[in-house]
């Protein structure tokens, strides 16, 4: 990911709000698709995906944590 010191104090700030909006879609893509009912998937298919949101998830969060750190650094 870039460096968040380069950012202006807008770039920054628009980085964070699109770093949550990500991480929102996919926490609704998640809940949306593992609360399909009478749809059969594999179990198999299922945690493989399960992981995948979580690990996406993960990032973003931590992502979001550096965004957060940085904009409280420079005293916006």
């Amino acid at each position: 990911m870039e460096e968040l010191s380069k950012l202006s104090d807008v770039e920054l700030k628009n980085k964070l709000a699109k770093l949550k909006e990500d991480l929102a879609d996919i926490e609704n893509e998640r809940s949306f698709i593992f609360k399909q009912s009478g749809m059969h998937v594999s179990s198999g298919k299922i945690v493989a995906q399960m992981e995948e949101f979580d690990s996406e998830s993960k990032k973003l969060k931590e992502f979001i944590a550096k965004c957060d750190e940085e904009i409280n650094n420079r005293g916006l």
